[in-house]
């Protein structure tokens, strides 16, 4: 009876209405224990708790210990223990409950114990609060100041309400230049370049949209420098206030680079805007003013202007002038006279020290007084004069402007001297042309008083092609040839001569064409027209062009053949005996046409060992090894058919002992009476010991010139087999391989980055046939793991007897050079922001291919394609996505069309697309669909999904334009009536859209 009515009061007392709102109000679940801790009762107290009834019904009938998945979380079950034991009151009691669908709930529990009447312990009944949130919020902030401590990037958080920085990171102190304590004193309009309000309107929009916000800033640092970061905001709820979280990352030189970037680019333009006005200027003074157009067109020049010496008056002339300044430009006074102050700014000192003068703080520079308010008026901030220097002397200064400051650097004088120097070359091509003319004149009127005498003088004279045709001749080689000037023009050598004797006059004319020297055939046989034959003696010189190219040959020919047959009855008697005893000491031999010796002197005998008796007749196959059987053979063979002496002819013949002489012989052809061959005389010297020498002393000069003809970063050398057998230098710093990965290995056996099949096949065709090879340009890994650019050369190794026996040469890094002129190319014709190709590459592109399409008679198509909704983007998000939207399209662009499409960015939202080799309209609709479907499918930017479409116009060739600026007139026309009607489709061009 009196533990029912304890259980009475315990349950019955929280039963009145008050007391449970009361309870709802401040707890999410009450609870009562019976004496020995179990727990009798446990409820939710409003509908919003977050553990089920039936999981809570679980607990009942057990001790908070015992009950599966409840944790105690401050202290251990036993201190809760020792309180019920005690009769005491808890509070903040801190239990975890992994409670089924609720997943891990934190509770915080409090409790007390109940009494009845007479002091009797009843049991236990208290509260709990869900924590859970509170806890995750606790873990949360502590996870975010351990990234903030973390980042390598500035973190500010600042306080909405009052604009002041509540916490930064070190790195925030450090980018700033600030202490913590100071920034907790400061807020972003102290230190950003933007107003408050627009600072408090960007921090609002952050709050409204509840998800991050990218933009880019300038900001001053403590020390008063300027740096751009770009910002990414996110707003976090702390209690009752907004905290913006700001992470600041520098992106300064990335901007300057950029800048950088254009700058460059718009005076690589100029350069070649300077290159194109060369070609079609016709005088100095256009010329000046085509590249004052040009260099102000580039985008980065206000005013340009060429500053000319004038001696008879006072001031310095401007020869041209181009741009915003001109008019305030001519009324300046400028001069090359350091005595004055207009001559001591820019103009004066570049023209005097001819070097570049550059002010890059126009306003601020005390040089420019004289021109101060001028330059104010019309905004110049900064200046460039760079002189004109001919042979060594200034002529007059190239003088730009430009409205922003620093905007010459060294770069950009480089270049601007590359376009000075081109200016220099144009100049001295006029004044070339002037010396031209005039000396085209002088030689009109040599060549009339040159022309006469040839006429009148008994030789004959002539002037052939490089093909041996005759261009010119005077009435003496018609003469000798026995025909008409009308006849002997257009005739050729092979014409009146036979065959051997035409290969002879071949050789002659070939030497005098390779080494630019006189030349002289002395007695050969010309066929006349009537049939007969005579004798000619002929002298010949090259005719080369104003560049030096050989362009024919000019000379004298006589006829000799009364003479000739005189001398040949002389030879023929007295020939044989004077040469003999003229040449005693050394071996003389005769032998017949078909190699057998007839007659020889001691001397040969005992050269070679032999008696008279046993040498005579002996054929030359006997006395020579197989292979030099064959080279005998070709030498004599080559005197039979030119008629032709040869001397000093190196051969080897065998010793009567087996022992091999090298000997230097000559070989003369000999005639009957008739002129017909019948044998061959000649002498021969032991030079063997000699050209051992020789040979040794030639490999030790090849080697040693070789290597100074080659620039060389290390140096190489193979055998016949094309493998390196020796490798010297830094080659595992420039290629990354060390010297004994080649070894015994071909250039082709080495890892080479990519290199085509063909120049492998190309560069192995070279050495088989053992030619020298320069600048062969290969890609590898170096030691680092970056990507280097090497250039091979060699030149050939040959024995002795001209044979191949290896390759030796030079390997530089030239990886600078290449990685430049690969920069240089790109800019060009790229766009920088998406890469696409610009609109100066499209051009281009278009060009070639309306030629290809009139030349096979095929059709293609141009899209014009504009972006919808772009500048809302633009605007309200900033440029930042503005970018990201741009390079993501133009991926959707080049993904959306074929391989073979050629996919352009014209400039801003603007895109262009050719598609070749279109079948029929259907096929281009097709395409076309897929353009608009791309360009509309949404597109997710920091967090935020954009929406943009497309506006196509479609114009195909020839059926809506024959020429390139048709076509981009009519696409773009057809592309505006999309746009001012439905947007997000595409139209083909119709004669009414113009």
């Amino acid at each position: 009876m009196g533990r029912s009515r304890r259980r009475q009061c315990l349950h019955g007392w929280p039963e009145t209405k008050n007391m449970h709102n009361l309870i709802a109000l401040s707890a999410d679940y009450y609870w009562e224990q019976d004496p020995d801790g179990c727990f009798s009762r446990l409820q939710g107290t409003h509908d919003g708790a977050d553990i089920a009834p039936e999981v809570l019904s679980q607990a009942l009938g057990k001790a908070p210990w015992h009950v599966a998945g409840l944790r105690t979380q401050t202290r251990d079950w036993a201190w809760l223990q020792d309180i019920v034991a005690r009769r005491a009151v808890f509070r903040d009691a801190e239990w975890m409950w992994q409670a089924g669908a609720a997943g891990t709930r934190y509770l915080s529990v409090a409790g007390e114990p109940v009494v009845d009447g007479e002091g009797r312990l009843v049991g236990y009944r208290g509260v709990m609060r869900d924590v859970t949130a509170q806890k995750s919020s606790e873990a949360e902030l502590r996870r975010f100041r351990a990234a903030m401590d973390a980042s390598g990037d500035p973190i500010f958080l600042i306080d909405r309400e009052t604009m002041r920085i509540i916490d930064a990171n070190d790195v925030a102190c450090q980018a700033s230049g600030y202490s913590r304590e100071e920034l907790m004193t400061l807020g972003p309009p102290d230190f950003l370049l933007s107003d408050r309000a627009e600072i408090e309107c960007d921090f609002d929009q952050v709050i409204a949209r509840g998800q991050g916000m990218i933009s880019e800033c300038s900001a001053r640092d403590k020390a008063g420098n300027i740096y751009v970061f770009e910002l990414q905001r996110r707003a976090i709820r702390f209690g009752e206030r907004w905290v913006i979280v700001t992470i600041a990352r520098d992106i300064t030189r990335r901007k300057r680079a950029e800048e950088a970037a254009v700058h460059l680019g718009q005076m690589y333009a100029a350069i070649s805007g300077t290159n194109e006005a060369i070609l079609h200027a016709r005088n100095p003074e256009e010329l000046y003013q085509r590249v004052c157009e040009v260099a102000v067109h580039s985008g980065q020049i206000v005013t340009a202007s060429v500053v000319l010496p004038d001696p008879e008056a006072e001031w310095a002339r401007i020869a041209a002038a181009a741009g915003t300044m001109v008019d305030t430009l001519r009324t300046l006074h400028i001069s090359f006279d350091e005595s004055k102050p207009e001559g001591r700014a820019v103009t004066g000192p570049a023209f005097r020290s001819q070097k570049p003068c550059i002010i890059n703080d126009l306003l601020n520079d005390e040089r420019v007084s004289p021109w101060r308010e001028a330059a104010g008026r019309v905004h110049a901030a900064s200046c460039a004069a760079l002189p004109l220097i001919r042979r060594g002397q200034s002529v007059g200064v190239l003088l730009l402007y430009s409205r922003q400051t620093n905007a010459f650097d060294e770069e950009i004088v480089q270049l601007l001297e590359r376009m000075t120097r081109n200016i220099v070359f144009a100049l001295d091509n006029f004044e070339r042309e002037v010396e031209r003319r005039k000396a085209l004149q002088a030689l009109r009127e040599s060549e009339e008083k040159y022309r006469s005498i040839l006429e009148n003088m008994d030789d004959g004279y002539f002037e052939i092609d490089l093909a041996g045709t005759y261009l010119v001749v005077n009435d003496a080689l018609c003469r000798l040839h026995g025909c008409s000037r009308e006849e002997a023009l257009g005739m050729n050598y092979r014409d009146y001569m036979d065959a051997d004797t035409a290969q002879a006059v071949f050789k002659v004319f070939n030497e005098v064409f390779r080494t630019g020297q006189s030349g002289e055939l002395t007695e050969y046989p010309v066929w006349r027209r009537d049939g007969t034959r005579c004798v000619a003696q002929t002298s010949v010189q090259l005719i080369v062009d104003a560049r030096g190219t050989p362009t024919g040959f000019r000379g004298i020919s006589r006829d000799i053949t009364a003479r000739s047959r005189a001398q040949e009855a002389l030879r023929a008697s007295e020939e044989k005996y004077r040469s003999i005893l003229e040449n005693i000491e050394e071996a003389y031999y005769e032998v017949d046409t078909a190699g057998c010796l007839l007659m020889c002197n001691a001397a040969f005998c005992r050269m070679f060992g032999y008696t008279m008796d046993e040498v005579i007749g002996r054929n030359y196959r006997q006395y020579h090894s197989g292979e030099e059987s064959m080279y005998v053979f070709a030498n004599f063979n080559e005197v039979y058919r030119t008629g032709v002496t040869k001397k000093g002819i190196d051969w080897r013949l065998l010793h009567k002992n087996g022992g091999m002489l090298m000997c230097e012989g000559s070989i003369h052809l000999v005639r009957n009476a008739s002129g017909e061959p019948v044998g061959f005389r000649g002498f021969l010297r032991d030079v063997t010991a000699r050209r051992e020498m020789e040979e040794a002393l030639r490999e030790s000069e090849e080697r040693f010139r070789d290597l100074t003809e080659l620039s060389s970063d290390w140096y190489w050398e193979q055998d016949s087999d094309f493998r390196f057998m020796q490798i010297n230098g830094d080659v595992l710093g420039k290629t990354g391989m060390a010297a004994y990965d080649y070894l015994g290995r071909t250039l082709w056996e080495m890892p080479f980055e990519k290199v085509p099949a063909e120049l492998w096949m190309a560069h192995k065709a070279r050495l088989a046939e053992g030619k020298p090879f320069y600048e062969l340009v290969l890609k590898t890994v170096a030691a680092d793991g970056a990507l280097r650019y090497v250039s091979i050369s060699g030149l050939p190794m040959l024995d002795g007897d001209g044979r191949l026996i290896g390759y030796r040469g030079t390997g530089k890094d030239i990886t600078e050079r290449t990685v430049a002129e690969e920069r240089i190319r790109h800019l060009a014709s790229h766009d920088i922001l998406t890469g696409l190709p610009n609109r100066m590459m499209f051009n281009q592109m278009l060009t070639n291919q309306v030629q290809q399409a009139r030349r096979y008679g095929r059709k293609f198509a141009v899209m014009f394609i504009d972006l919808d909704h772009f500048k809302a983007v633009n605007d309200n998000f900033g440029h930042e996505a503005g970018d990201m939207l741009l390079k993501e399209t133009a991926k959707r662009l080049t993904e959306g069309v074929r391989a073979s499409d050629f996919v352009a960015r014209l400039g801003g939202d603007e895109f262009v697309v050719i598609i070749q080799e279109m079948s029929d309209m259907g096929q281009l609709r097709c395409i076309a669909q897929k353009v608009v479907a791309a360009v509309r499918a949404p597109l997710l930017l920091a967090a935020t999904t954009h929406h943009v479409t497309a506006s196509v116009g479609i114009c195909v060739f020839p059926d809506h334009g024959l020429d390139e600026d048709a076509l981009l007139n009519h696409a773009d026309a057809a592309m505006y009536e999309v746009k001012h009607s439905t947007k997000n489709a595409f139209q083909f061009y119709l004669p009414h859209d113009d």
